[in-house]
């Protein structure tokens, strides 16, 4: 009975909070990884925390862990390492397709890419793969498509 009777007496408690509550929980969609406006590249690096630019390079970063089952400690660090490039030109392809490329240009220009640091393993068995990809200068992606300037956001 003392049940019945907690509850009868939260319900409508319960109801003023759900009135308090926005009645729907949206986030705003990320923008795109990159866009071009009139003559400049758009790089929203601070929205992707698996892309930066360090000087005139776009750096993504690939993430993927190890399998901790797997008894051959090697071979779980290698498959992660290939797992973590593949997510990495992943992102380069979602990239180059936010810049207009078609999946299959897309993919041809994230084959690109070249390492930029030595993997890095951490304790709990993840590993960063990092790649590169020059946006500016001499061979650079901003001149290759007839773009002026570079802009991050």
């Amino acid at each position: 009975m003392r049940v019945l009777l907690v509850l009868l007496l939260l319900v409508p408690l319960l109801a003023l909070a759900e009135e308090a509550l926005p009645i729907e929980l949206t986030e705003e969609p990320l923008p795109p990884r990159a866009q071009i406006d009139d003559d400049t590249m758009v790089v929203f690096t601070a929205y992707y925390d698996d892309m930066t630019v360090e000087g005139d390079l776009l750096v993504i970063i690939g993430r993927a862990t190890a399998n901790i089952d797997n008894p051959n400690v090697a071979q779980a660090r290698a498959m992660a390492q290939k797992t973590a490039k593949f997510t990495a030109r992943a992102a380069l392809i979602e990239f180059f397709t936010d810049l207009g490329f078609d999946k299959e240009d897309a993919e041809t220009n994230a084959g690109y890419a070249t390492e930029y640091a030595a993997p890095v393993y951490f304790p709990d068995g993840t590993v960063e793969v990092y790649l590169k990809i020059s946006l500016e200068g001499d061979g650079g992606l901003v001149s290759a498509m007839g773009l002026e300037t570079l802009i991050e956001h």
